[in-house]
Formats: C-alpha cells, sequence, structure tokens
C-alpha cells in the first residue's frame, strides 16, 4: 500500500522527565547543520509544557527513550482513528465491502412495476453520487418507469443518530448524521451567488458527473451579523438559515446532512426522474419477502478504506467501520459511545493494559480521554505494528523554518488529531525501512477549549496555538530520529 506525504513561546512551568539522552549527531541539509534541540528548550519554545503528554519507546527492548508527563490524560482527537483501523481490521477483516442493492418486488407490466422499489444500505460510507446514479441506470434499464407500489428505504444496518458529537458548531460539515444508508459523506452542497433581488441559493448533491437539487434540505438567507448559520427540522426537511452580512458575491461550502436516508433517497429520485422514471415519497422500512435484486454497488475493500480513512482523517467512515466492528464483535450498540467503550475494552485487551476512554471512533470530541502511555502500548503491540504499517501516513520533518529536513535513513509514520487547542500524534520511526521507536504527543489547553465559543470553527487563538504545537511535535520527532533511531 502506498504511503502519502503529510501534510518562540512562553516557559513551561513543570519539569522534563527525560531519559536515555545522548549526545547529539548534527545532520547536514542545504549547507546548514541542524542539531538536535534538549527537550527542555523544545517546551519552553512552545509554552506548552504544562499541557503536554509525549513518550517515546524502543520497540526492540522496550526500553522509555523519553517522557514527558506520560500519564496526562488529554484528547486524542483524531489519533483515535488509528485504534479503529485496528479494531475494524480485527472484526471486519480485510477483504470486508460494503453493498448497497436496488431491488424490486412484483413484475414488470410495460413500463410500470407493479410491486415496490426498495433501495438498501449496509452503511457505505463512501457512496456517492456517481454510483447511486449507477444504481438508478440499472433500474431504468429494467424497463421500469413507475411503480405501483412503495419506495422502500431499508437503513437498519446502522443506528440512525443526528451526529457525530453535539458540541460541534451546526454547519460543520465533518459532524454529519449516520445510518445504514449514507451518501456523498452526508453532506449536502451550499451554494450562493449575489442577485438582483438579494442572493439566489441552491443545496445540490453534485460529484463530477451529476449536480441533482436536494428538495429535503433548504436554506433562507436573513439579515443578521450572528450567528452566521441556524439549523432545525420539521416536516420531513432540513432547514438552514445564513446571515446576509456572512456572504460575499458568490460561494459554496458543504454543509452536513442530518437524515442521511431521506437524503440518499431524495438524490435517488432526482436521478430517476431524469429518466422519466417516477417514484412516490419514500418510506422507511424492511426488504419485503421475495425481492429480487436490480443491481449492487461496491465500496472499495476494507484496506483501501482504511487508507483513505487515514488520509483524509473522515469522521464518518471512522464511526460507521467502528459500529459495524462492534456489531461483528457481538457488540452491537445504539450510541457511539456504546460502541467505543467496546472498542477500547478490546484494545485494552490486546495491549494489556488500560488505553483511555473514547466517546466515538472518529475522535471528534474533546471528552475522550488517553495519554501518550495509552497510545504507546496500543503501537508497541503486534496487531499495531503490523496493521497499521503500510496504512499510516509519513510525515515529513520540516526544521524550525518550515523547510524539509529529513533525517537520512530515517522515516516518521503516525496519525494526527486536531481539535481546538488541541493536537496529537502517534505512531513509529523506522530506520532503513525496520520499525525502531513507537511514540505518542499530545498537546491540549482546556481552559482555551472551555472558553472558545461553541458556535465558531475556528475560535481566536486557535490557528496560532496550532502551530506552535506542530513546531513543538516536529522538534520532538527530528531529537528522537537522531538519537534513538
Amino acid at each position: 500500500m502506498k504511503r502519502r506525504d503529510f501534510l518562540g513561546g512562553l516557559a513551561a512551568t513543570l519539569p522534563i522527565a527525560a531519559y536515555g539522552q545522548g549526545m547529539p549527531r548534527p545532520i547536514p541539509r542545504a549547507g546548514r547543520r541542524i542539531a538536535p534541540l534538549e527537550p527542555g528548550t523544545i517546551l519552553n519554545a512552545s509554552g506548552l509544557g504544562a499541557v503536554t503528554s509525549y513518550l517515546v519507546v524502543d520497540l526492540a527492548t522496550g526500553q522509555v527513550r523519553e517522557a514527558h508527563q506520560p500519564n496526562l490524560a488529554l484528547p486524542p482527537a483524531s489519533v483515535t482513528k488509528a485504534l479503529t483501523a485496528l479494531y475494524a481490521q480485527r472484526y471486519l477483516g480485510a477483504g470486508f465491502r460494503f453493498d448497497t442493492r436496488v431491488l424490486a418486488t412484483g413484475a414488470l407490466s410495460g413500463n410500470t412495476l407493479q410491486g415496490d422499489l426498495v433501495l438498501q444500505g449496509s452503511g457505505d460510507p463512501l457512496l456517492d453520487t456517481n454510483r447511486l446514479a449507477a444504481l438508478v441506470a440499472e433500474v431504468a434499464n429494467a424497463g421500469i418507469r413507475r411503480i405501483s407500489g412503495r419506495f422502500i428505504l431499508v437503513e437498519n444496518a446502522l443506528p440512525h443518530l443526528q451526529n457525530i458529537d453535539p458540541d460541534q458548531p451546526p454547519q460543520a460539515g465533518y459532524n454529519p448524521g449516520i445510518s445504514g444508508l449514507n451518501l456523498n459523506f452526508n453532506r449536502v452542497y451550499f451554494e450562493w451567488r449575489r442577485a438582483d433581488n438579494g442572493y439566489a441559493v441552491s443545496m445540490d448533491a453534485r460529484s463530477n458527473r451529476f449536480k441533482p437539487l436536494v428538495d429535503m434540505a433548504r436554506m433562507e438567507v436573513v439579515s443578521r451579523q450572528t450567528p452566521i448559520y441556524t439549523y432545525r427540522q420539521a416536516n420531513g426537511r432540513e432547514l438552514w438559515t445564513v446571515a446576509r452580512q456572512a456572504l460575499g458575491n458568490a460561494g459554496g461550502r458543504w454543509l452536513p446532512v442530518r437524515d442521511p436516508a431521506l437524503y440518499t433517497a431524495d438524490v435517488f429520485a432526482a436521478l430517476a426522474a431524469t429518466y422519466g422514471i417516477a417514484l412516490p415519497a419514500p418510506q422507511r422500512g424492511g426488504v419485503p419477502p421475495g425481492a429480487r435484486s436490480l443491481g449492487e454497488s461496491f465500496s472499495p475493500m476494507l484496506t483501501n478504506i482504511l487508507d483513505d480513512m487515514l488520509h483524509y482523517s473522515t469522521n464518518i467512515t471512522a464511526e460507521v467501520l467502528g459500529l459495524r466492528a462492534s456489531a461483528a464483535a457481538g457488540r452491537a450498540a445504539a450510541q457511539l459511545s456504546q460502541s467505543a467503550a467496546a472498542m477500547a475494552r478490546w484494545a485494552e485487551s490486546v495491549a494489556g493494559a488500560p488505553v483511555g476512554s473514547y466517546e466515538n471512533h472518529s475522535g471528534l470530541s474533546g471528552n475522550s480521554r488517553a495519554s501518550a502511555q495509552d497510545l504507546v502500548r496500543i503501537m508497541q503491540s503486534n496487531e499495531a505494528r503490523t496493521g497499521l504499517r503500510s496504512i499510516l501516513r509519513e510525515t515529513e520533518l520540516v526544521d524550525d523554518k518550515g523547510n524539509g529536513a529529513p533525517v537520512p535513513g530515517r522515516q516518521v509514520f503516525g496519525k494526527t488529531g486536531t481539535l481546538n487547542f488541541a493536537h496529537g500524534l502517534s505512531g513509529f520511526i523506522e530506520r532503513d525501512g525496520q520499525q525502531r521507536l513507537a511514540y505518542a504527543i499530545f498537546a491540549a489547553d482546556m481552559v482555551a477549549r472551555a472558553n472558545a465559543p461553541s458556535e465558531e470553527e475556528r475560535p481566536r487563538g486557535a490557528r496560532a496555538w496550532l502551530g506552535r504545537a506542530r513546531e513543538q511535535e516536529q522538534a520532538l520527532l527530528r531529537r528522537w530520529a537522531m538519537l534513538y533511531c
């Protein structure tokens, strides 16, 4: 599997526990010699020492090379997805694929189906408008132009959840609903442009081939400063408002969908209309007896799904995989927190010790907690060393100016995680293709998180704080790669 590239402060007040420090070995690059900084210098420069937890361990001997507050529990953010990947591998298997089916009951009389048309999902998080259009084409190819019965949605492969984390801003596209029928990562595209009498707006489910308009989600432009967006559900529709003062001349963005099955049905019907197929209003239910398949759409295999999930850090993919893995393990859950707790119990059995507490499978929660020690325990396991090796992304080492500064023969792989005022990274450092070190680095300012306005996607100061956390992280990784690998 191809690995993909990854994209002064105040003084710290707590002492630094460092082990196994050796003599720096300067690495030449472009005429400039970069020596590893001491841990105290790194933490003092970032000003994040009091809110940082890190640990790096030699995989061959188990020796702790360096540590700083290794048991400080902080939000792991999307680093959680590495654990979710292992959980899915264990209970779903590398060859697992999701499938979405369209079925029919009854006979075809002329161009009328004398029965029901059924759209059945298994929770596929990668189903998009292009693949849904291919299923519609199967219906058209069967000669169907109308149906006498029902248009049934089968979404019971997964629980229907309104969102991943209720504490996120309503407009956060990375926090959609979940169901057994998902589409376009459960996001709808809102587009606007200035018109003669205000703004012309639309909501669609676009792809690179299609742009079906969506009826179940609607937007109204209102005159106000804040909030920028509001959301509510009424009469089977998702109703949005946006502040006129926040819009420029034209633009667009993806917004989350809370009722994914209804959204999928709406887009299916819009695509069907292009073939002259008329469908009644959708109804939720099960597959009727005697239904026959008209067509199927399969997702990529699990290994490819995991590679995609870790590369793009897609929250919905992590949640769907976690829920499906819990069900396969005999621990089917109605809520994400229940499924995540089952995952944590499994991980504890693998690591031989507790590995943190998790509210969901994606890390999109400020209430999850894990320490550097917790994640290093996971990374030391055989499951992680084999299961993550081909799907973790390589992290480019850079110098204090942000320029590439590789350490010859060393490569860093890991999964990052970011929330407002929280950042983490955990994985492996290799030398000449061999895993040598397991590490984890977490930093989180819980006071700043608590004071950040809940409706803001990027509160003031969050970007600068993240920059300091990343610089600290890079300095530590460079140090470890040079000294201990």
